[in-house]
């Protein structure tokens, strides 16, 4: 089977090479069109394109590691004070050419959109396909642009909403900003006209391509969003006038994390009942290996799998990262045994044996997560690929006392071998137990959210939770989503989206600290453990936050343009 599903994506790839952006050509070509719906295999070159783009996914789709850098999971090294405020303001400047800080590109929104739009309403012109094949289509195109929008809905609020591929000939493409319930009210009802056409589960040679369930978790997330604080307040986080909700509700409605929990539990129901599940045969460490990073595991709901090149993808990247897990990171982490582990204070020294014995007591996810220092790589044991001696980033040893940091990251790469390339979890059915412990918290529903926030630290071999106060409560499943969904690019729009009173203290702004080491002297290689002094806690930079990145900006040249409204304090 997954022979067939790798045939699968090497055909489509090789299909959408053949067909041209649609996006790229007069809008109003209809020669051109037909010609592409012609028959069944030009149409499945625009199929794979549409997913080409409707699936590039935020930093791992641009600048590889962006989100986990600025949402203080990760440190780069060579980051300052500038660095960080170029990161979070360089959507403003971003064009069509996109910005290698920006941690996404605006433009490619309206390219993936109108092309899935395409697609939509011209499938039915292909001759040599059943009716049952076009209705799945159908439903596929509409998930991908309600997920294109639910991710502009966490990172912009209110968007323009598009029901159609518009014609510059014949529309006003100049569509000013929807308010957050219009975006949202668009999510949830493309979500639903697709859950009228998707399959439950696609054959064989289509798996990798949208099912019920992708467009079920859209709308998980789009209501999740929806309920939090940032959006589902009484007032905005600043202020836009008469425009507050386009970043707002204007209320504080507690159904909203009703519905947020019943989409999160529709969820778990039809994943329970179509082969989905959480991983969990009593071995932690390899039940969240195999969760994380094997392909074609059952607890991928949707997956990128065109975010490595093969041919052009040096592994050594995935064993010597240039980011390191951040000290913060770390920190989130329990012992095996779920208790805080004991960590040096800034600047306290303490012997490499300290930490040896210590990071040894860590918890399976870390282990699968990261690669400690001097120690080959647990979730691949036994391999001369990831043992800590070929540890190198390009092609000369790096600042190794910088990079090794708090652990390499290598997370989705359990038991990976040789393996270049890996599936990048976009949903992964975790995510949605971990959404329902919140969201039933909130409502006061105690006891559904440790049901369901107990079946993820039972597959980490952790104690339950039984927590019963809702603000304590409440900081435990945060503290969890950190850990099971650390590198899944979820942080960064989690803790705006809670408002976390120290947003600005150690999370994306103030300061960032990692475990700082010290060697003999002399050393030109990779060190082994008899070669490390001691470490202690660093502060390596101060990142920048300012109340206006609750939201991204919208770039300056669409602004320019007189039709959008930025976001306040840009």
């Amino acid at each position: 089977m997954k022979k067939n599903i790798y045939i699968l994506i090497l055909l489509l790839i090789s299909l959408s090479s053949c067909v041209d952006s649609l996006l790229d050509k007069p809008l109003g070509s209809d020669l051109r069109i037909d010609s592409i719906f012609a028959n069944r295999e030009k149409a499945l070159g625009a199929i794979a394109y549409a997913y080409d783009y409707g699936l590039m996914h935020g930093a791992f789709g641009n600048d590889w590691g962006t989100l986990a850098d600025i949402s203080g999971e990760n440190l780069t090294f060579k980051h300052t004070w500038e660095d960080s405020y170029a990161i979070t303001r360089s959507g403003m400047i971003a064009d069509r050419g996109g910005s290698a800080l920006s941690d996404d590109q605006f433009y490619r929104y309206w390219w993936s959109i109108r092309h899935s739009y395409l697609v939509f309403e011209h499938i039915d012109n292909v001759p040599d396909m059943n009716a049952n094949e076009k209705n799945s289509i159908k439903g596929e195109m509409l998930a991908l642009i309600a997920y294109r929008y639910v991710e502009m809905f966490k990172r912009y609020g209110g968007v323009p909403i598009v029901t159609k591929s518009l014609s510059i000939v014949e529309d006003d493409v100049r569509i000013p900003r929807g308010t957050l319930e219009e975006t949202l009210t668009h999510i949830i009802t493309l979500c639903d006209e697709a859950l009228k056409l998707l399959p439950d589960t696609q054959p064989d040679i289509n798996k990798g391509r949208a099912n019920k369930g992708f467009a079920h978790a859209i709308k998980a997330e789009a209501l999740l969003f929806a309920a939090r604080p940032l959006f589902n307040s009484s007032s905005p986080y600043l202020d836009l006038g008469e425009n507050n909700k386009l970043i707002c509700f204007g209320t504080h409605d507690e159904n909203r994390w009703r519905l947020a929990a019943e989409a999160a539990e529709e969820v778990i129901r039809w994943a329970t009942s179509f082969g989905y599940e959480i991983i969990n045969t009593g071995n932690p460490m390899a039940d969240f290996g195999n969760a994380v990073a094997t392909p074609g595991n059952k607890e991928y709901i949707m997956v990128n799998r065109n975010i490595i090149n093969p041919e052009n993808y040096d592994i050594r990247i995935a064993r010597g990262h240039k980011n390191a897990m951040s000290f913060q990171m770390l920190s989130k982490f329990y012992k095996a045994n779920g208790e805080d582990q004991d960590w040096p204070n800034i600047e306290e020294f303490r012997p490499y044996s300290d930490y040896y014995s210590r990071i040894q007591e860590m918890e399976p996810r870390y282990k699968v997560s990261a690669m400690g220092a001097g120690i080959d790589a647990w979730n691949n044991p036994n391999d001369d690929i990831w043992n800590s001696r070929n540890i190198t980033y390009g092609d000369k040893w790096v600042d190794i006392a910088q990079n090794e940091g708090s652990g390499r990251p290598v997370k989705f790469w359990y038991m990976a071998g040789s393996r270049r390339w890996f599936e990048f979890p976009i949903y992964r059915l975790a995510e949605f137990y971990l959404d329902a412990a919140e969201a039933f918290n909130e409502v006061g529903q105690t006891s559904k959210a440790h049901q369901y926030l107990n079946v993820i630290r039972n597959r980490a071999g952790l104690p339950n939770i039984t927590e019963m106060n809702k603000d304590r409560l409440r900081e435990i499943i945060q503290r969890e989503r950190a850990i099971e969904l650390y590198w899944e690019e979820h942080r960064y729009f989690d803790v705006k989206h809670w408002k976390l009173e120290n947003i600005g203290n150690g999370i994306i702004g103030g300061d960032m600290t990692t475990l700082f080491w010290f060697y003999i002297d002399g050393w030109d290689h990779a060190p082994t453990p008899s070669e490390y002094r001691g470490y202690t806690v660093r502060r390596m930079y101060s990142g920048f936050w300012n109340q206006s990145q609750y939201l991204n900006p919208f770039p300056s040249n669409e602004i320019n343009k007189g039709y959008l409204i930025q976001n306040p304090g840009y």
